[in-house]
């Protein structure tokens, strides 16, 4: 009985007791039955209780019923990523003690944090992370989407993405319909450096997105499927497609997938060695954003790789860069960022020995115990050229050896 549920709300919100509440109307014992829902109960009863309480039972239950209809949207709102309608229902929940009550209370904290990692504050996400760790007897939604939760926060906010892919890897879309989560699962894969598994699940996730007709959310599936071609596809052909998305973006106004859009052509071109053009939408990826954007650093770090192989920025303006890097990286915790920031210090300081020291020792094992198969990669391949050029072969080869394995093939042949 929805009155019961609700009666026990607001006597517990107010600190009263069964038997304080009942006093002079009935018994604590049929107090526990009506809140439970185990007995029938008057209508007068129920007023009695209510005008005691201070509140209007039908008032009451049509905030409960506008909740319910209120998180549905408000989830739906996130996972199009419409940022104003986000705010708004955010607002309007806010408005209601029911809000805390047993019935909606898991939700919400789970779609809060979603909320949290949404607008890029994902730090206010770790409180609620660390509660929802202990929950128990969930149902098989909550559980779910709990594990995608939990991956998406490993994702973007620890960049831990072997635990990410453990959480999404996880969840059962029988008990699930949020298809949603096969972007996330995308980004992971890419972030591994498996390409095929990331192009695959971001064209599941292209398919949901066209579903539920989210503009914004194609335009970021297609650009994800594009990032996963660099490496087979001629240059012009993902140079137009990027700008063909670009377009787009700014025919509707989506500013945020137009940083991603504009971080993404950058590294496009800085592969490319066309470091003009990648340090123009750098720079154009870093204005697009505030700098307490989790990716703001990523631009930044991009910008100054771009403006250090184009060679036309005086080492002074591009040390105060680096400096700006690392402040901003402690701040914020980001330690992938605070290894390679202090890697272009010394770099830069023209101090090589530092530099190699300080990536072997320090900067490669967190690569490699995070799982950032990229850094990994490329940073093996740095130091064993090093290595090789000191003459020293046995740590060449020890580097060399995780990079050949990798290109191994069980084949046959004499």
């Amino acid at each position: 009985m929805l009155e019961g549920k609700i009666i026990k709300f607001y006597r517990e919100f107010q600190g009263l007791k069964q038997k304080d509440l009942g006093d002079g109307i009935c018994s604590s014992t049929h107090i526990s039955k009506i809140e439970r829902g185990l007995t029938e109960v008057s209508g007068e009863t129920i007023d009695f209780l209510c005008k005691r309480l201070g509140i209007e039972m039908e008032a009451e239950i049509e905030n409960y019923r506008e909740i319910e209809q209120l998180l549905k949207e408000w989830q739906d709102a996130i996972v199009k990523k419409l940022k104003p309608r986000v705010v708004s229902v955010k607002r309007q929940l806010e408005g209601f003690n029911l809000l805390h009550m047993q019935d909606f209370y898991r939700l919400y904290t789970l779609l809060l944090t979603r909320y949290y990692l949404f607008i890029g504050k994902g730090r206010m996400a770790d409180g609620l992370i660390e509660e929802m760790s202990v929950w128990t007897d969930l149902t098989p939604y909550e559980k779910n989407l709990l594990l995608h939760v939990k991956g998406a926060y490993h994702l973007s906010v620890k960049n831990n993405y072997v635990e990410a892919l453990a959480c999404l890897k996880e969840i059962n879309l029988e008990h699930y319909p949020n298809q949603e989560y096969y972007y996330d699962l995308a980004l992971v894969y890419h972030s591994l450096n498996s390409r095929v598994l990331a192009f695959f699940h971001a064209n599941k996730a292209l398919q949901f997105f066209t579903k539920i007709r989210s503009f914004s959310r194609i335009i970021e599936s297609e650009m994800l499927m594009v990032i996963q071609l660099e490496q087979s596809e001629d240059h012009p052909t993902l140079s137009q497609e990027y700008h063909r998305l670009i377009e787009m973006t700014e025919d509707y106004g989506l500013e945020h997938q137009k940083a991603m859009l504009y971080h993404n052509v950058a590294y496009l071109y800085l592969r490319n060695a066309e470091y003009r053009k990648a340090g123009q939408f750098y720079k154009k990826s870093m204005d697009a954003r505030e700098k307490s954007h989790p990716n703001y650093l990523g631009s930044l770090e991009g910008y100054v790789n771009a403006l250090t192989k184009e060679g036309k920025t005086s080492k002074e303006k591009l040390l105060s860069l680096v400096e700006q890097g690392l402040e901003q990286s402690r701040s914020s915790s980001a330690s992938t960022f605070i290894h390679i920031f202090k890697m272009h210090y010394f770099y830069l300081s023209n101090q090589m020995d530092m530099y190699y020291a300080y990536l072997e020792e320090e900067a490669f094992p967190y690569f490699k115990e995070k799982g950032y198969m990229l850094l990994v990669e490329h940073y093996a391949v740095v130091l064993f050229d090093y290595y090789m050029e000191k003459n020293d072969m046995e740590k060449a080869n020890r580097f060399a050896t995780p990079v050949i394995n990798k290109f191994r093939r069980n084949n046959q042949f004499v």
